[in-house]
């Protein structure tokens, strides 16, 4: 797999065909914050953290990092050790083919053709989420 071919692909031109908006569910999400740098593998592969990661837990117990600028931008803090994520609409796309998308945070985060969902936080800022976690975690109604 040539991989520096491969993310350039994604891109936000990408997103301009067959994509949908779409937002986080209201949800709880238990986490942690990480005592010491680390890195964590998650489903899409190893993602390094600083100390002071907020490391959250999904719906099937995976686990991802988020630094604390991203977790208050993203997240409302419940105050028992639970996130809820705020109502931020988003452009997503099923994968129609295999790589590894450059993340802002500086890791590549693999994913697979008609398995994953590239979810655009931004411009130029993308992130991986395995189908049936996104079915289960984001609001669905145009997942095509």
């Amino acid at each position: 797999m040539k991989i520096k071919q491969i993310v350039e692909n994604i891109n936000d031109a990408w997103f301009k065909t067959g994509s949908f908006e779409t937002f986080k569910k209201p949800a709880r999400e238990p986490y942690e914050i990480a005592k010491t740098d680390g890195t964590i593998e998650t489903l899409e592969g190893p993602v390094s953290y600083k100390a002071g990661a907020y490391i959250m837990t999904g719906p099937k117990g995976e686990q991802y990092p988020i630094t604390p600028d991203r977790f208050k931008e993203l997240k409302v803090d419940n105050g028992d050790g639970t996130a809820s994520p705020k109502k931020i609409v988003k452009i997503a796309k099923i994968a129609d083919h295999d790589g590894a998308v450059a993340t802002s945070w500086g890791d590549k985060l693999n994913y697979t053709a008609g398995n994953d969902v590239i979810v655009r936080h931004g411009p130029n800022d993308y992130g991986v989420v395995k189908k049936d976690i996104f079915t289960q975690t984001y609001d669905t109604t145009k997942l095509k």
